[in-house]
């Protein structure tokens, strides 16, 4: 693996303690790491948390519910976005009409 071993020993110490059953239980947790991995575009994440999500216990179902909320969060984000820019250009635009 291409990187620092003292990061690598420190990512691996801060991961462990993250999925580490604490108040969310460890299906839970890693159905919020299978959708993030999507969100992430990762897909050796994708591959790790799907399998971990199901020795976890999740069922298909679960995940493609997670997966659907992950879908909508980067489809309202996509939204959000192309309004915002949108809206200053409109709004740039009768700027610079008043202007001529």
């Amino acid at each position: 693996m291409f990187i620092l071993k003292e990061i690598n020993d420190l990512y691996y110490k801060f991961s462990s303690k993250v999925y580490k059953e604490n108040i969310l239980n460890k299906k839970t947790k890693e159905l919020i790491a299978l959708a993030c991995s999507v969100m992430a575009d990762c897909v050796p994440c994708i591959h790790y948390h799907y399998k971990a999500a199901v020795e976890a216990g999740a069922t298909k179902e679960e995940m493609a519910e997670a997966f659907a909320i992950s879908m909508s969060v980067s489809s309202g984000s996509k939204q959000a976005k192309y309004t915002s820019v949108i809206s200053d250009l409109e709004r740039n635009k009768s700027i610079n009409n008043k202007s001529e």
